[in-house]
């Protein structure tokens, strides 16, 4: 582990020679335990500038817990805008925060996302344990408000802000600017908030209501056009494959699209985000459930248009979300609805299978045009997992895309993008994308580093994107690919590109687990309790571990093999391999992009 430090970086670092020949030495005949202790000290060191905030009154904290990056860029431009104003700051991820620091802030804005089912981010779960345990402090000193980043189709929409925000307040603090809930489509959301944070400020700062306005982003440096949520790119449909084979359950479209001349950049690990549109047949029989035409003028969020317009392209209509229900529950003030939002789990057990139009044939309620797409959600990109490189793919960008088919409520229905793609798009139609940056998963930088990639599915597409990477430069840095799905024959996703990989050198190992080729299903986590010995090996020589795929399980699933992997080979009590786990976390070793 000590020569994976030292070639990691030290050597590009401020020191001497007598220095760097002082610490290969030192770190050298350290063992994991006193390695691992090391780097804990060392984080903590590194947070005592924190207890040196300037002017507690007009110092602010600006604290993120995130999991794909989007509240680690949104506290980012707080703090740009914090700085513009001259207001000092500090800006720390949950996952390196010290909490000791919590009676030294009297600012705090948090800024968190949720995962999964309600849940906490990784890098947020010890701090969110922190409070809700016995030894949280009293911040009767603190004021604070809290931005919440979620997706309304999930019951516990926001769930982890809110608790957040709720157990600051039962610790004595004082909220100055109430929580702000987003969806999704965060943008103006979060300007909502932090225009109001400041504003709150400026109450006991002398900040002129024009120097609290809203920043707006240069094209860019060049000068050139940019690409973003707001502003798409529309790409061309290059190839459209699917890569399963005749007689799978599954279809998974391998799509490759044409970025021209749009100067679009990305890196492994980041994602594409993809702007689908309602099919023709559910908008029609939703605007007939109705009894309207389709040809109502409405005033959607992007204009005044054709109530069918603003179907096809400014909203969703699947799948339903709590948002949906909680508002047609006040407007048709319905007893069985009022009481489904009212219980969670209610809500959880009516949301599943069903889309807008269920719920409008199920209680049904006479509405205008103007206020049906009140109701609704705007139309939301669904990120993909980026499956190429641009080091190989110069303008192009290739995703992975698993078609979302089932029936529900006695019809067939499917993934509001996914089905897009499939169904309804073709090779030389253009689509609406931009690139969704992932600062929280990425290949090392070092290229000796070696990679442990763990994915089920359509979690291998970052994988490919970092081999590809790997093999256009000077890599020499050993990988292992840990992949899974249902059935060899037809389901072994790039299975040409991974054995050629394989016969350059360029991927060293690859593990396979096919769930349903034998009669006892074996899965990816299987296949890493199998080779345990040698990933901890791998660990041992700085490997980073990376895990992409389904939230709910398989991430679960490997976080456990993991851990036991740990405890079994390095001799070491489950608390203990706890701390491991932890220290690879910290030291972004141990990365997840889940969904």
């Amino acid at each position: 582990m000590s020569d994976t430090l030292l070639k990691g970086g030290l050597e590009k670092g401020p020191f001497s020679k007598q220095q760097l020949t002082y610490l290969d030495t030192s770190l050298k005949s350290l063992n994991t335990d006193q390695l691992q202790w090391l780097a804990g000290f060392l984080t903590s060191f590194s947070r005592i500038p924190m207890e040196r905030v300037a002017e507690p009154t007009d110092s602010v904290c600006v604290l993120y817990g995130t999991q794909t990056g989007n509240s680690e860029r949104l506290a980012k431009l707080t703090t740009e805008r914090l700085d513009g104003l001259g207001i000092g700051h500090t800006l720390c991820s949950m996952g390196s925060f010290n909490p000791r620091e919590l009676g030294k802030i009297n600012r705090l804005l948090v800024i968190v996302s949720t995962q999964g089912l309600g849940e906490p981010p990784v890098e947020a779960e010890a701090f969110h344990n922190y409070l809700h345990g016995k030894r949280a402090p009293s911040l009767g000193h603190m004021k604070y408000s809290v931005l919440a980043l979620g997706d309304s189709s999930y019951a516990d929409f926001c769930q982890t802000g809110k608790e957040f925000d709720k157990v600051f307040e039962d610790l004595g603090g004082e909220r100055f600017f109430g929580r702000v809930d987003c969806d999704v489509d965060f943008e103006d959301d979060y300007e909502e908030w932090l225009n109001g944070v400041l504003n709150e400020m400026s109450q006991s700062r002398a900040l002129s209501a024009n120097s609290i306005e809203k920043m707006v982003p240069e094209t860019s440096e060049m000068g050139f056009r940019t690409y973003d949520r707001k502003t798409p790119y529309k790409a061309e449909v290059l190839q459209k494959i699917n890569l399963n084979g005749r007689n799978s359950t599954k279809e998974t479209l391998h799509i490759e699209l044409d970025l021209g001349d749009s100067r679009m950049q990305y890196q492994p690990g980041d994602a594409l985000g993809v702007y689908a549109h309602n099919p023709d047949e559910l908008m029609m029989e939703v605007v007939e459930t109705l009894g309207l035409t389709g040809t109502e003028n409405v005033t959607s969020h992007t204009g005044e248009k054709s109530l069918m317009e603003a179907l096809r392209t400014d909203y969703e209509l699947t799948p339903l979300t709590g948002a949906n229900v909680i508002r047609y529950a006040k407007l048709t003030k319905d007893p069985r609805l009022e009481k489904i939002v009212n219980d969670n789990m209610e809500l959880l057990e009516y949301l599943r299978g069903r889309d807008v139009l269920d719920m409008i044939r199920e209680t049904p309620f006479k509405l205008s045009a103007e206020t049906f797409i009140t109701l609704l959600r705007k139309n939301s990109p669904r990120l993909y997992s980026i499956a190429s490189s641009s080091e190989v793919y110069e303008n192009e960008v290739h995703i992975l895309v698993s078609t979302v088919r089932y029936k529900a409520q006695g019809r067939n229905k499917g993934g509001h993008c996914s089905t897009y793609m499939a169904d309804r798009i073709q090779e030389g139609d253009r689509i609406s994308v931009f690139v969704e940056h992932n600062s929280r998963f990425k290949p090392p930088v070092e290229l000796d580093v070696p990679m442990i990639m763990v994915g089920a599915g359509t979690g291998v597409a970052p994988y490919r994107s970092f081999i590809q990477q790997r093999q256009s430069g000077t890599a020499q840095g050993k990988t292992w690919l840990f992949f899974g799905d249902r059935n060899f024959s037809t389901d072994f996703l790039y299975q040409t590109e991974w054995l050629e990989y394989l016969k350059k050198g360029t991927l060293a190992r690859a593990d396979v687990a096919f769930s349903r080729d034998q009669e006892e299903k074996v899965y990816v986590q299987d296949r890493l309790l199998e080779k345990g010995k040698e990933v901890y090996q791998w660990l041992e020589e700085g490997a980073y571990f990376y895990v992409c795929g389904d939230a709910q399980k398989m991430a679960k699933d490997v976080n456990h093999a993991l851990r036991s992997i740990i405890m079994l080979h390095g001799g070491m009590t489950e608390e203990k391999a706890k701390e491991y786990m932890d220290y690879l976390r910290v030291a972004d070793r141990y990365q997840t992009d889940v969904y």
